[in-house]
C-alpha cells in the first residue's frame, strides 16, 4: 500500500485532531458548568413529572 502523505503530516494531522477534541471538550465542560442547574430543574419540572 502507498503512503499518501509522510510521517510528519501524519503527525501534524494527528495532533490537529487531537487539538480540536481537547478544544471541544473544554467547550462542553465549560457550557455544563455554565447551563446545568438550569438542565437539571427543567427536567425536573418537565420531563419527571410525567413519571408520577
Amino acid at each position: 500500500m502507498e503512503q499518501i502523505a509522510g510521517k510528519s503530516t501524519n503527525h501534524l494531522l494527528v495532533a490537529g485532531f487531537v487539538a480540536a477534541g481537547v478544544l471541544l471538550s473544554g467547550l462542553v465542560f465549560a457550557g455544563w458548568l455554565r447551563f446545568a442547574s438550569d438542565i437539571v430543574l427543567t427536567f425536573a419540572e418537565n420531563g419527571l413529572s410525567s413519571c408520577l
